[in-house]
């Protein structure tokens, strides 16, 4: 019982959260057709189906190429005691190369995800001020 309870109730969170369907309906029964819930008959449906336009779907505003990268992610080339400043490249994959976070947005990137990486074996870890390296890695996207 308490499973059947469980499965309605899962049911219904479903059927509410479900975006709206975008399709018609159409049920032809003899000359009678309904359409969504409304009654035609098979001339009148005829006449709808041949005159109806599909609606043109909304462009993005900013055109990207297919096939051009929508994500990628750039990384510092050496270790740093905090985030490095504005001037210094970032070494970046998805043919970007070298850049700066300026260079980054211009281009149309958003940063995602700032990620630090800690040292690797064999490397100092903390810097001489006495605070621990990292490599900084961005993520961005389109």
């Amino acid at each position: 019982m308490k499973r059947i309870v469980c499965v309605a109730m899962l049911l219904a969170a479903l059927c509410t959260a479900a975006p709206p369907a975008l399709a018609v309906f159409v049920f032809r029964a003899g000359d009678t057709v309904y359409v969504d819930g409304k009654r035609y008959t098979w001339e009148e449906w005829k006449k709808i189906r041949d005159t109806y336009q599909q609606q043109p779907t909304p462009t993005a505003a900013v055109s990207v190429p297919s096939e051009a990268p929508r994500a990628a992610s750039c990384i510092t080339t050496i270790y740093y005691d905090e985030f490095p400043s504005q001037d210094e490249r970032f070494q970046c994959t998805s043919g970007l190369g070298a850049v700066t976070r300026e260079e980054i947005l211009q281009r149309g990137w958003k940063v995602d995800l700032i990620e630090k990486i800690p040292t690797t074996p064999g490397q100092p870890a903390q810097s001489p001020r006495g605070l621990p390296l990292f490599l900084y890695k961005l993520v961005i996207s389109r």
